[in-house]
Parts: C-alpha cells; sequence; structure tokens
C-alpha cells in the first residue's frame, strides 16, 4: 500500500502523458488525413494477435487432449486391477461360506437337534410348546397378584 502512494504522482503524470499523446495523435492524423493509413495498421495488428491466440488456443487444446489420453491409460490398468480384486474377493466369500459356515450350521444344528431328541426319548426332558409357557406365565402372574405382589414383566 506505501509503495502505490509513492508512486501515485509518477503513475499520474504517465497516464496523462500517454493521454496528452493519444489527443496529439488523432488531431495529427485528422489534419494530414491519416485515418485509413492507421486504421489498416490497427486491422492488421488486431489479425496477428488473433493469429497468435489462436495457435496458444491450439495448443491448450492439444494438451488437454493429450492429458486426457494419460490418465485414461493409467486409470484403465487400475479399473481392470480393481475388477480382478472383486471378483477374487467374491470367490473367498463363495468358498468361505460353502467350506466353512454352512458345515458348521448344519453340525450345530445336527447336535442341537440330536440333543432334544436324546432327551425327550430318554426322559429328561419334555418339549415346552409356546402355548404351553405363556400358560405357566400367566398362571404364575395370577398367583402373585393374588398374593398381593406387584408383577414382574421382566421375564
Amino acid at each position: 500500500m506505501e509503495t502505490v502512494e509513492r508512486y501515485r504522482p509518477w503513475i499520474i503524470l504517465g497516464a496523462s502523458v500517454i493521454a496528452l499523446l493519444i489527443i496529439a495523435f488523432v488531431v495529427a492524423a485528422t489534419i494530414w488525413s491519416w485515418w485509413p493509413v492507421v486504421v489498416d495498421i490497427v486491422l492488421v495488428i488486431t489479425a496477428l494477435l488473433s493469429l497468435i491466440m489462436l495457435g496458444f488456443l491450439t495448443y491448450a487444446t492439444i494438451t488437454l487432449i493429450r492429458t486426457i489420453q494419460g490418465t485414461r491409460d493409467e486409470i484403465m490398468p487400475v479399473l481392470e486391477s480393481l475388477k480382478e480384486t472383486t471378483s477374487a474377493v467374491q470367490a473367498t466369500a463363495k468358498a468361505t461360506s460353502a467350506f466353512g459356515v454352512a458345515p458348521s450350521v448344519r453340525t450345530a444344528s445336527f447336535v442341537v437337534g440330536a440333543g432334544e431328541i436324546a432327551s425327550t426319548i430318554l426322559g429328561r426332558g419334555r418339549p415346552r410348546k409356546r402355548a404351553e409357557k405363556r400358560q405357566q406365565r400367566r398362571q404364575e402372574i395370577e398367583r402373585e397378584m393374588a398374593a398381593g405382589g406387584t408383577t414382574d414383566d421382566t421375564r
């Protein structure tokens, strides 16, 4: 900020000089009829600048296309690797399910079922149905209410 304040008078002086030169040129071009030549020079300079900018734009477009192609060439192997990894994980999950989880579940259910059958046949246990359990719970609640206690519904 301090630098701008220090150079402000010089900036104003330079802008004033440029403005005076432009006014002097306009007056001189009008007096000596230079306007057709000035217009031609301005048009040539404008055309040259347009060609230069078109060249830079073409270069930028070519660079962008090369960058996109390079990125695609780098991403495709990564995507293929990801596809292979996904297939391997799916195959591992299927094998684990088929050889690990399913036999364990079958064995556990067989053991529990065999234990229930054995306890029923040997007379140690009696299979209860849900209706019997509900009836027993209802009777317990009625006994507690008749005794004047509170019910314990947490069971």
